[in-house]
């Protein structure tokens, strides 16, 4: 495949976890002069290297890596936060004459960047604090975004915090926001989607845990377990899994299971995810 590195040019390859998407990545960035922009949500954290799969240091010296390990997991990461990592590296890209292929399988991250993110003014965290100790809070969130509650079940307390919290931070109901229309990126991506076949990717997900557990993930997984961890990162398939392992909940065997079957699970999320949102447009590479 041969790419004219046009002016704003930014190529997007995505696909399931374990499809071959960043060897192929790494494979274009060599004959194109390529960088190489991480577009998944757990490989931004350092200390995660092996339970989530980054590029190994020789890759990342023969090649150009950005946003590999680059946040504490004690920090919290967004896909507004990882747009405004990510804009700027590919603006540097485009001055420097690299051409910016990012890759991962984070869909909500991707769909940021194709399309834009509506980006809410900040918030006073104190808003949130004044909010989370009030009672009646659906009742509260109907008064002031019935739009939102109409769509949100009662119990869902996350998301009624979050839509009071915007509402008396802004002056504007949150259903206002998510009805602007973000406006994307002003450059030309050219989209690529791994298709793998079920029994394929299912038979490359048991290699590779095989392979992260020769690398030594429970060292990583016990190292982690002494730091504080956030939400988000604490996400990474195998942290849980293997820290019940390690504090004597579980046997390895049962990790390893649990690990390998939370594993397809999300493969094949993603696999939807792709289908359905990353379709129109796409150059598909079909793996046997």
């Amino acid at each position: 495949m041969v790419f004219c590195i046009a002016l704003g040019k930014v190529i997007v390859v995505g696909g399931p976890t374990a499809s071959g998407k960043s060897a192929y990545a790494q494979k274009l960035a060599h004959s194109h002069n390529g960088i190489i922009l991480n577009a998944d949500s757990l490989q931004v954290y350092r200390g995660l290297e092996i339970l989530t799969a980054q590029p190994s240091v020789q890759e990342q010296q023969a090649i150009p890596h950005r946003l590999y390990g680059l946040l504490d997991p004690s920090e919290s990461c967004s896909a507004g936060r990882w747009l405004s990592l990510v804009l700027p590296e590919i603006q540097k890209a485009h001055a420097q004459g690299y051409l910016p292929i990012v890759v991962g399988g984070t869909g909500l991250y991707l769909k940021a960047l194709l399309d834009g993110l509506l980006v809410l003014p900040p918030l006073d965290p104190e808003i949130r604090k004044n909010v989370q100790n009030r009672s009646n809070l659906y009742e509260d969130l109907v008064a002031v975004d019935p739009a939102l509650a109409q769509r949100l079940n009662p119990h869902d307390r996350q998301r009624i915090i979050r839509g009071l919290e915007v509402f008396y931070g802004t002056g504007k109901p949150l259903s206002f926001w998510q009805s602007q229309k973000p406006t994307p990126p002003p450059y030309e991506f050219e989209k690529i989607l791994f298709g793998v076949p079920k029994e394929e990717l299912n038979t490359r997900l048991e290699k590779r845990l095989d392979h992260m557990l020769e690398q030594g993930v429970l060292e990583e997984v016990s190292s982690l377990m002494e730091h504080p961890v956030s939400v988000t990162a604490e996400k990474a398939i195998g942290f849980k899994e293997f820290r019940q392992f390690l504090e004597g909940h579980s046997f390895l065997e049962e990790a390893k299971k649990l690990t390998l079957l939370h594993t397809r699970q999300y493969a094949k999320r993603q696999r939807t995810w792709f289908r359905h949102q990353f379709a129109e447009g796409v150059k598909i590479i079909d793996v046997m």
